[in-house]
């Protein structure tokens, strides 16, 4: 059996909701495409319905790749400055007080950060000890 990988980047994914998802979506995919407009990148970015609806809100995914985020926050240096440990948070902040201040009523959270699978530990080559400090320190 031969296996088959994704052919898609690791995406960020966000989690959201809104009051009508249908008519939503649209405004959100623009608002994704000026921003990759404004960073001459084209992003695989996608906005689909998680299929849930609880009391009269939708709940949707956005996926984003990573390379873009980082682009943004070069063009948008205020991404850095908001609240949160990963870049990815601040992003997601920062991408829902956008659509606040368009006057989007969004709840948007972060839901999964892609990571490097790495065998072992990752070592700094200059804190390695050569033989001259090694006969320093006898």
């Amino acid at each position: 059996m031969h296996k088959k990988y994704a052919e898609k980047p690791p995406m960020v994914l966000i989690s959201g909701s809104c009051q009508n998802f249908h008519t939503e979506r649209d405004i959100i995919m623009d608002f994704i495409g000026e921003l990759e407009w404004g960073a001459h990148y084209q992003s695989k970015c996608e906005c689909s319905p998680d299929g849930k609806k609880v009391m009269g809100w939708d709940f949707f995914h956005i996926y984003i790749e990573k390379e873009f985020i980082d682009e943004l926050t070069q063009i948008y240096p205020k991404i850095l400055k908001e609240e949160g440990t990963a870049v990815e948070q601040q992003f997601v902040l920062w991408l829902e007080n956008q659509f606040k201040k368009r006057k989007r009523n969004y709840y948007l959270k972060l839901i999964e950060i892609p990571f490097e699978n790495s065998k072992g530990f990752r070592l700094n080559p200059e804190n390695y000890r050569t033989e001259e400090t090694l006969e320093d320190l006898r």
